[in-house]
C-alpha cells in the first residue's frame, strides 16, 4: 500500500501568519508577541496552531512557562527571517529609486471620512506623484516599511515622541438615540455599566482616561468587543450594540439623528499626529503632501 503525503502538493499561502511566526520566534513568547502586535496571547496561540496545521508539522514545543522552537521551527525561522530581511532591503532600495511614489498610512476612519473625499485636490495639483493609501489602525502598523508617513490618532505622549501635531480631535462618547434616551433616564454612571463600551485603536486606554475625566470609577460590566476600525464601531453603535468614543468625523450621523452624545465630556489629549517613516529620509513627494495636509481646514 502506498502512503500519500497530503502536504507535498499544497501551495503555501499564509505569509501573514509566517510573519507572525517570525515575531513569536524573535521574542520566544506568545505574550510578548501579542504586545508587539496588540493581540491577545490566545489569538497569537490560535494563529500559530492554524499555521502548524497548514504546514503539517509543529513549530513550537509548548511548556507551562515558556516555549521552544522545534527542529523544524528552527529551520523555518532561520529561512523566513533571512528572506523577510532581504525583501525589506529590496523594497527599501526600490522605493529610494521612485521618489515620485508616496505611500501614506492613516486610520481607515480618517481615510473614508476625511482624506478620501479631499484627495482629488491633491492629485489634480500634483499629477506627477503616484499616491497610495494604506489602512493603519494600531501602533504596530506604523512599522510597515512601505509607509512614507502616517496620519495617526493617538495620545499626546505617543504623538509627540514619534511625530508632530497635525489636527485637533474632539472625541466624545456616542450612542444611538434609544441608548441616549435611556442614559437620560438612568444616569451616566449607570448607562456606561449597563451598555458595552467599545474599545478604540488604543484598546480601553481611551475609556479609562475618559472615566478619570468624568470622575467615574472604571468598572465596566461587559468584556470589550474588539472591532477592527472606527467604521465598524460606528455601525455597531448605530445598531445599538455599544457606546464608542468617536470624534467630529461622526457629525453626519449626529446631524441625521442616528447618534447622539451621552455626555459632553471630551477625551482630552488625543489628536491626529503626522508620523514620518523611521526607515528612510522624507522624499520630496512626502514633503509636498505634508504641506498640503497642513493647509487643509479640519
Amino acid at each position: 500500500m502506498c502512503s500519500i503525503n497530503l502536504y507535498r502538493d499544497m501551495r503555501f499561502r499564509s505569509f501573514d501568519s509566517l510573519k507572525l511566526f517570525c515575531i513569536v520566534s524573535k521574542n520566544m513568547s506568545f505574550t510578548k508577541a501579542g504586545d508587539v502586535l496588540h493581540l491577545s496571547r490566545g489569538a497569537i496561540s490560535y494563529r500559530i496552531s492554524k499555521l502548524e496545521d497548514e504546514l503539517g508539522f509543529k513549530l513550537f514545543e509548548r511548556r507551562h512557562t515558556h516555549i521552544n522552537l522545534t527542529p523544524q521551527g528552527k529551520i523555518l525561522w532561520d529561512a523566513s527571517s533571512r528572506n523577510f530581511g532581504q525583501l525589506e532591503t529590496v523594497i527599501s532600495d526600490l522605493r529610494s529609486q521612485s521618489n515620485d511614489k508616496l505611500c501614506v498610512g492613516a486610520h481607515s476612519w480618517f481615510i473614508s471620512r476625511w482624506l478620501g473625499p479631499r484627495l482629488s485636490d491633491f492629485t489634480q495639483n500634483h499629477p506627477d506623484i503616484f499616491l497610495r493609501l494604506e489602512p493603519v489602525n494600531t501602533l504596530a502598523d506604523l512599522k510597515n516599511p512601505m509607509l512614507d508617513m502616517t496620519v495617526f490618532w493617538c495620545d499626546a505622549e505617543t504623538g509627540k515622541r514619534q511625530g508632530t501635531f497635525l489636527y485637533p480631535s474632539r472625541t466624545i462618547p456616542l450612542a444611538n438615540l434609544k441608548i441616549t434616551k435611556r442614559a437620560q433616564k438612568i444616569g451616566l454612571e449607570q448607562i456606561i455599566i449597563e451598555v458595552p463600551l467599545l474599545p478604540d485603536a488604543s484598546g480601553m486606554e481611551g475609556w479609562k482616561l475618559w472615566h478619570a475625566l468624568a470622575r467615574i470609577q472604571y468598572s465596566p460590566r461587559h468584556k470589550p468587543v474588539h472591532l477592527p476600525d472606527a467604521n465598524s464601531r460606528l455601525q455597531a453603535v448605530i445598531s445599538g450594540n455599544g457606546i464608542a468614543l468617536l470624534d467630529e468625523l461622526a457629525k453626519p450621523e449626529i446631524d441625521a439623528n442616528l447618534l447622539a452624545p451621552i455626555s459632553g465630556i471630551c477625551l482630552e489629549g488625543y489628536d491626529y499626529y503626522l508620523i514620518p517613516s523611521k526607515s528612510q529620509r522624507l522624499s520630496s513627494a512626502a514633503t509636498c503632501f505634508e504641506a498640503w495636509l497642513r493647509n487643509q481646514p479640519f
